[in-house]
């Protein structure tokens, strides 16, 4: 079972966070624009706190199919989620296989990614449409993360426990913005 172990925090200055990871020796895996399709069917997927995405890269005809579902565990410091991932060779197929299956595109969002790794960790920042840009940072445990905090000076306090959708809903109830409003 592949577990997904994730800090999230807002920057306020991603070119510093990055001349860090530069200084500790981080490996760029260079950048990547998504587009990510969420599905549901009746919100049944987002009731029983689970998502089912298809994400493409670029102009890429492939794609990455992702489930993810809420791990019932005591509280940690980071969000953790169950993630069961696969590379599909048509992307467009793929969806429509799902949307076979009954389930319709329930939220549809675009970003700009840029990877980094970092000894057992991948490091990423998202530039998202009018929320700002995020670090994530994925690792096998949670002494990890705190460590990478601390050395790229960045507060735990700052967590962010909520995926990009319910970040969006977040803003759109503040905003009176369309929740499905979400693209470059």
């Amino acid at each position: 079972m592949n577990i997904e172990l994730e800090c999230k925090l807002h920057l306020t200055d991603p070119a510093v966070v990055i001349a860090k990871l530069e200084q500790l020796g981080a490996t760029d895996l260079g950048k990547v624009y998504e587009q990510n399709l969420v599905f549901d069917k009746d919100s049944e997927l987002r009731n029983s706190e689970s998502l089912l995405r298809l994400r493409r890269h670029d102009d890429a005809e492939y794609g990455i199919l992702t489930h993810k579902t809420k791990i019932r565990q005591k509280e940690g410091k980071f969000k953790s989620r169950r993630e069961i991932e696969t590379r599909v060779e048509d992307a467009s197929k793929m969806q429509l296989i799902i949307e076979s299956l009954g389930y319709a595109v329930s939220w549809y969002y675009e970003k700009h990614r840029h990877t980094f790794k970092l000894e057992n960790m991948v490091i990423v920042l998202d530039r998202t449409p009018e929320l700002g840009v995020f670090i994530e940072i994925e690792a096998e445990n949670e002494g990890m993360i705190e460590e990478l905090l601390n050395r790229l000076d960045l507060d735990i306090k700052d967590n962010i426990m909520m995926s990009y959708p319910a970040i969006w809903s977040e803003h759109c109830s503040k905003t009176g913005r369309n929740f499905c409003d979400w693209k470059f």
